[in-house]
């Protein structure tokens, strides 16, 4: 447009000078806010928050239904733990790989909903290139953000080695630890810091802890897996990788710069922030799990039956408790001023599942439950979630538990099988009150394809949801939560995001 032989042109806009001077100002203000501001703002949003403290406490074999097990038991009710609170609350399928040298392409559809409710017969179905995990391959995928097969720890389904969450937050000058209620060289803790073709490698994987300020666990060679001495000739190193480094680790010099403890009183000297050391190997006095001694109701009282059913045999006297394994953790990983990482596993709900012991389940759950009330109570006296973030979930989910009146025993064997029983429908846990054991049916005593439950709260927790990547209705309606889920291996990459 020409006004006086002369004439601007702003782009593909042609203006007169004296009648749209005000259009071209603001015209340029917009300009400057889509060219400047908005990518800016959008940049804000995708660069993830970080956190000076990351912690993942895992449930090994916790279902949703393991988790409303524990929560009957305690509270008589659902929803009065303290992280059903949490604001961040969804689901996670766990399928590793089918096979090695299969790779596993990033939310592939390992998990259908409409087949997995179809039926008993689909707790575990898979795709073609991927089947119901162990623990290995989930434990390798909460920690490295890759699939991998059934008995790997920290590689892709190649057998290569693939970055760790310990390894970023080590670069990131932070500490790391792992805590556990099973053996310490067991797959869950060992995937936090040990790369090998198979998880039985104890030897191989306990030397890689050297990278680790805090490890503890179960796999003392001079108990019995109920907490009781025995005789030298009966020792059994295997757990902690040979008769070797036992002796290393009990010497004056320590293991890797680790003081070693064993008793309950340096546990809770540790928790109660005493004398701590810049690192600590601290070995449960149990050969394998350390039993659940804080695992009775919160509300009610368990009757001496069911306690002397689960803890009755053993000598839980220098056992310390998950809650006070994870406070002494805490304390110690804490003296490092750019934080740390820590996974804290109740393990052994696992092994209840496995064992289709409905009660043990109870109890465990209770420990790991009321371990997540400590740290929730560190966090919130020794830091803050403006600089922590806590991810809660499960690796997979073990013994497919349903609820009383699920199947009908038709061949009277106290077991479930597609082939002789008859399957009802998925019926829900039956409450029967605080301290009462509720009402369940185990389908399997291994493992299922079965999502899991995730909590989350503190630094970016709002960011696992860009990983959301489908809706099961199914499971909403009878879990009583929005339907959406995640894959395990986004915990990994949204923790290693936030160092």
């Amino acid at each position: 447009m020409v006004h006086n032989g002369c004439w601007v042109k702003f782009y593909s806009f042609t203006f007169d000078l004296p009648k749209d001077i005000k259009m071209l100002k603001r015209v340029t203000i917009l300009l400057f806010v889509a060219l400047f501001l908005v990518p800016m703002s959008l940049l804000a949003q995708e660069s993830p928050q970080k956190a000076k403290n990351v912690i993942l406490m895992v449930g090994d074999g916790m279902g949703f239904n393991h988790h409303i097990i524990g929560s009957y038991w305690r509270n008589g009710e659902l929803g009065k733990n303290t992280y059903d609170a949490f604001p961040f609350h969804c689901a996670a399928t766990t399928f590793s790989a089918k096979t090695k040298n299969t790779e596993v392409p990033r939310h592939h559809p390992g998990y259908d909903p409409q087949v997995f409710w179809s039926g008993a017969a689909a707790m575990n179905a898979s795709s073609a290139i991927t089947g119901t995990t162990d623990s290995a391959a989930s434990g390798s995928a909460l920690n490295t953000g890759v699939k991998t097969f059934n008995g790997g720890l920290g590689i892709n389904a190649s057998g290569q080695p693939v970055e760790q969450t310990s390894d970023v937050a080590i670069a990131a000058g932070k500490s790391v630890g792992a805590v556990t209620t099973v053996v310490l060289t067991d797959a869950t803790p060992a995937a936090v810091y040990a790369r090998s073709q198979s998880r039985s490698n104890f030897a191989e994987i306990i030397v890689q802890s050297e990278k680790l300020t805090v490890l503890m666990g179960g796999g003392h060679p001079c108990f019995d897996g109920y907490g009781k001495p025995v005789a030298y000739d009966k020792f059994n190193y295997d757990s902690i990788g040979g008769k070797d480094i036992w002796e290393e680790l009990i010497s004056p010099q320590g293991y890797f710069g680790f003081k070693y403890i064993d008793r309950a009183e340096n546990f809770e000297q540790l928790a109660q922030g005493n004398d701590l050391p810049e690192k600590v190997f601290g070995l449960v006095r149990v050969r394998g799990d350390a039993p659940p001694i804080d695992g009775t109701p919160t509300v009610a009282k368990a009757s001496p039956e069911d306690i002397a059913k689960v803890l009755g045999r053993f000598d839980t006297k220098e056992i310390p408790t998950l809650s006070t394994m994870s406070f002494a953790a805490l304390n110690v990983l804490a003296q490092n001023e750019n934080g740390f990482y820590l996974m804290i596993e109740g393990g052994a709900i696992d092994h209840a599942g496995h064992g289709n012991d409905a009660l043990q389940v109870a109890f465990e759950h209770t420990g790991f439950s009321k371990a997540i009330d400590t740290v929730v109570q560190w966090v919130e006296k020794n830091s803050s979630w403006e600089e922590t973030v806590l991810v809660i979930t499960a690796d997979h989910e073990t013994g497919f538990a349903w609820g009383r009146g699920s199947w009908i025993d038709t061949n009277k064997d106290g077991k479930f099988s597609l082939a002789d029983d008859e399957f009802v429908d998925f019926m829900p846990i039956v409450n029967e009150g605080p301290g009462k054991l509720p009402g369940v049916q185990f389908m399997t005593g291994g493992h299922s394809n079965s999502m899991v439950p995730v909590w989350g709260i503190g630094v970016g927790i709002e960011e696992l949801e860009n990983s959301v990547y489908g809706t099961d209705e199914e499971a909403a309606k009878r879990w009583n939560f929005s339907g959406k889920y995640i894959d395990n291996t986004d915990i990994a990459v949204f923790l290693k995001s936030k160092m």
